[in-house]
């Protein structure tokens, strides 16, 4: 459809696709340095304490992390299993798997429903929605914007699945040798299937939020109002139970999502996960279905 293809090339053209994507590196690459530091940390915890175990108490590594004789008396135990998971953080999929949790439950809402709202409203800022809207038609505007933010979505999504395995391998490279494992019991990297599910949780926050962006901002027709109001209601307000969206997602996510990065959101209010599927589908769809309605039968008086 060549209305899609415009709104893409707009959307390439000014850098807003450039702009989510350099967001996406640079939290990626900060959060993997913060992985190799927790790793270094973790692993002069578990020396230190050592040290005083040993000194203090006569305790032998063994013995301190209950593999000897007695497995109750292992008062290190915690220490090295957080170490052990620690270095396991620094393989190339788990680190990107890591990357992608944090990113899909933190940084993706906020930069989808930006984007979305950008994107849905550059007509109305170029001044070029009238013209579209009497050349294209109401209708086939908004499939438009719907399609080429669902296209926008799973394409930075794939980029940054791509730019954080790519940051996790080098960081991996980079540091491998570095620690001292002999004493660890490090898990093997994850399987390239065990960052699906993160990878399926991110598009499917993507979209709900790209969409719940591209609507308030086409119903506002004022991007830069809405999304301080959804910063502040998404990051400070508490859930509001079972049938909060943010909850929802979570519902879905959690029976398919392994939180072992550091980052480990709070357990969401129990809802079926058909149901909270459901829920949400629904729920875009009356947002996006009531948008239309508002938007096209005022669509062709905007200047």
């Amino acid at each position: 459809m060549e209305s899609v293809r415009t709104d893409l090339r707009y959307q390439w053209a000014s850098r807003h696709f450039l702009y989510a994507f350099a967001s996406l590196t640079v939290f990626a690459s900060v959060f993997a340095v913060g992985a190799y530091s927790s790793a270094r940390s973790a692993i002069d915890s578990l020396r230190r304490e050592f040290a005083y175990l040993h000194t203090e108490g006569g305790y032998t590594f063994e013995r301190a992390i209950g593999t000897g004789s007695d497995p109750t008396d292992a008062p290190l135990k915690g220490t090295w299993e957080h170490a052990s998971q620690a270095v396991a953080n620094l393989h190339p999929l788990q680190g990107t798997t890591n990357l992608l949790q944090v990113m899909c439950f933190v940084i993706a809402p906020l930069l989808f429903f930006t984007y979305g709202a950008i994107a849905a409203t550059r007509d109305a800022q170029f001044r070029t929605l009238k013209f579209r809207a009497v050349r294209e038609g109401p209708r086939r505007l908004f499939a438009s914007q719907i399609s080429s933010l669902a296209v926008a979505v799973t394409a930075l999504t794939t980029a940054a699945f791509a730019v954080s395995l790519l940051i996790s391998t080098g960081l991996y490279l980079a540091v491998k040798g570095r620690f001292d494992t002999t004493n660890l019991d490090v898990p093997e990297d994850l399987a390239i299937t065990g960052s699906l599910p993160s990878f399926a949780m991110m598009i499917a926050t993507g979209l709900f939020f790209g969409f719940l962006g591209m609507a308030a901002a086409l119903l506002l027709r004022r991007p830069l109002y809405v999304v301080p109001v959804f910063l502040v209601g998404f990051f400070l307000v508490p859930v509001l139970g079972r049938f909060d969206p943010r909850n929802l997602l979570m519902a879905i996510a959690y029976p398919h999502v392994e939180f072992v990065g550091g980052f480990v959101p709070s357990a969401p209010h129990p809802v079926p996960e058909l149901v909270a599927a459901l829920l949400l589908t629904v729920g875009a769809a009356v947002v996006l279905t009531l948008t239309y309605v508002v938007h096209s039968r005022r669509s062709h008086y905007a200047t």
